[in-house]
């Protein structure tokens, strides 16, 4: 029976506090009702950061001699972020992965939930957490190849941590978020006030927002507070990669227009892009991947009950060929492997082996094993009557998952970032580049 529960367990610490990311955290909802502001931001990962574990100098230049970005671990031990590339016929070829240029705009992550325990144990006062390897594996496994575009900035957040989510559950109160929200916005503040301006010109940075699952729900809070209702921060805003949560707009919306509680943002627009259109920025990107049989609805994420609203769904592949929103596209699939996570004989998944329960993840040399074209992508529709549901349909080679993932509860939830990496981070270079564009036309 313990078998059974730590994967859906695990699962369910990743879902359910997002599956409602328009929802704001209730006042006095904390997940310790005791917390109270840290004293400073505790960063992961900041530019300029003695050892930062994202590897980036000040200027997002790497650390360490030579163009390949060396990333660490807080207990120690480095990582690539190269790839084994497999083609169609061929055998692997080794991708590296260099940055040979400042990084023109930021990066500002969220992660997903990750922590078994409460970081720190007692939630109380200003008690600050610490960075673990857990943040610093799914930071490589999902946003690290940001990089080459961005500085990094991910802080570590008070989120709530798996017994409290399943606590939630049993007793039927939900996941309180506040604390997990209060940190993210504090450290955003930091970011903004201290980070944000360009050092040579003074002139402020553009900035990538991505998050995923837990990281979603509070990357939306912060955006709605922070974000959303201020032009002077739209305008700084290139993209916002919100995955495996519900961003919500209005049928035939894309966003609420300024007075719809239901809609996750009033005025940040869903990521859309006409035919013959150019590419669209300050927008967001969303999606929960599935493989789910013809007539079959998401059990979990992607699903709405509010009447009149869908919940968003955005192909990144689809969107950056200027195919139609519904098209079914080939996908650039980067599977993190047993080096990148750190993985051994009796953990071969290392600090996310619960999380990752059941992934077989590639045994190489390299940080991931690429597969383009092995999987392809569409945004499908559906509805049973009572419930509205959207999400990105995965087809293709589905061996790389466990056989019961990709139609399961909340199917390719934990690779939501990894089914279309390549597309996403090629996305997101050509965001900045018509950002850059906007703002010297």
């Amino acid at each position: 029976m313990r078998r059974l529960l730590i994967p859906l367990a695990a699962v369910l610490a990743m879902v359910l506090p997002p599956t409602s990311a328009a929802a704001r955290p209730a006042p006095g909802a904390a997940a310790d009702p005791d917390a109270r502001p840290l004293d400073r931001t505790v960063w992961l990962c900041r530019p300029g950061l003695v050892d930062n574990p994202c590897g980036q100098d000040a200027e997002g230049m790497p650390q360490s001699a030579g163009p390949e970005l060396v990333t660490r671990y807080p207990s120690g031990g480095t990582r690539l972020l190269d790839a084994t590339r497999f083609a169609a016929g061929a055998s692997g070829k080794r991708e590296p992965f260099t940055v040979t240029e400042k990084p023109p705009v930021d990066c500002f992550y969220a992660y997903p939930t990750v922590d078994l325990l409460p970081n720190p144990l007692f939630q109380t006062g200003s008690r600050p957490p610490a960075p673990r390897d857990a943040h610093q594996a799914v930071t490589l496994m999902q946003s690290a190849r940001f990089a080459g575009l961005c500085r990094m900035f991910v802080p570590v957040y008070r989120q709530v941590p798996l017994p409290a989510l399943l606590a939630g559950i049993v007793v039927g109160s939900g996941a309180g978020l506040t604390t997990a929200t209060m940190d993210i916005r504090d450290a955003w503040d930091d970011y903004w006030t201290h980070d944000n301006r360009d050092p040579e010109t003074g002139e402020r940075r553009g900035v990538v927002i991505l998050g995923h699952s837990q990281g979603t729900a509070v990357a939306a809070a912060l955006i709605r507070e922070r974000v959303d209702e201020h032009p002077g921060v739209r305008r700084q805003l290139v993209a916002a990669v919100l995955l495996g949560g519900n961003i919500e707009v209005p049928e035939g919306r894309d966003a609420g227009g300024g007075s719809d509680p239901a809609s996750t943002f009033q005025h940040i627009p869903v990521c859309r892009r006409p035919a013959g259109a150019s590419l669209p920025t300050g927008c967001v990107v969303s999606y929960a991947a599935y493989s789910l049989p013809r007539g079959s609805l998401p059990a979990v994420i992607g699903r709405t009950a509010s009447p009149g609203h869908r919940v968003v769904c955005v192909n990144p592949a689809a969107l950056l060929r200027g195919e139609a929103a519904g098209a079914r596209v080939p996908l650039d699939l980067y599977l993190p492997t047993r080096r990148l996570t750190g993985g051994n004989t009796p953990l071969q998944n290392g600090p996310l082996a619960v999380l990752l329960s059941g992934y077989p993840l590639p045994d190489l040399p390299t940080g991931f094993a690429r597969h383009p074209g092995a999987l392809t992508g569409e945004c499908a529709h559906a509805t049973d009557g009572t419930v509205s549901a959207d999400w990105l349909q995965v087809g293709g080679d589905l061996s790389h998952f466990p056989a019961s993932a990709p139609a399961g509860l909340t199917g390719l939830h934990v690779m939501d970032y990894n089914v279309a990496q390549g597309d996403l981070t090629a996305l997101a270079t050509a965001q900045t580049r018509a950002w850059l564009d906007s703002r010297t036309s």
